[in-house]
């Protein structure tokens, strides 16, 4: 695989390139390819593994000081055999900048749109008569705490009374 290919072609750097470009093209590719973060693809770990190679090679290479020997350039693109290939791209790139252009436009109105409206306040749970404040809790604790305290001032005032009469 990476063996036959170039090193630096697979690295995606120019042979004259800098060991610090080696190693930040060779990381960047690492984390782009690895198959944790692709999860378990076998084409990034195909690819993956050929980067390894690469860098290895590369490594190698400049150890063994043929880093001055540059791989022979690439052949010049075919020429194309369709005349109306170009025009064709232009429209398409044309249209692609359209469609950004529209996209972003729609992204700014729906901001716009979202700021402007009026964020609604939310009904209270007793508003939407889910709990009354008649009914909570402490309310029922109070009033049952109340009518006790009445039964026994009756009794208490029924018992002073009977004693007193006793007594008389």
């Amino acid at each position: 695989m990476a063996s036959r290919a170039d090193p630096y072609l697979v690295l995606g750097i120019r042979a004259d390139a800098s060991d610090q470009e080696v190693r930040s093209a060779y990381r960047r590719l690492v984390q782009l390819h690895h198959p944790d973060h692709n999860h378990g693809s076998p084409e990034s770990e195909r690819r993956f593994e050929e980067v390894q190679e690469a860098y290895a090679q590369v490594r190698k290479l400049r150890a063994s000081g043929a880093r001055a020997a540059a791989p022979p350039p690439p052949p010049p693109p075919p020429s194309s055999s369709d005349p109306g290939l170009d025009a064709r791209l232009k429209n398409m790139e044309r249209d692609l900048r359209e469609a950004h252009l529209a996209r972003e436009r729609a992204r700014r109105a729906a901001a716009e749109a979202a700021a402007a409206a009026t964020p609604r306040k939310r009904p209270s749970d007793e508003e939407l008569g889910y709990i009354k404040t008649d009914d909570s809790f402490s309310k029922i604790f109070s009033d049952a705490g109340a009518a006790l305290s009445d039964q026994l001032a009756e009794l208490f005032d029924d018992a002073r009374d009977e004693i007193k009469r006793r007594r008389s």
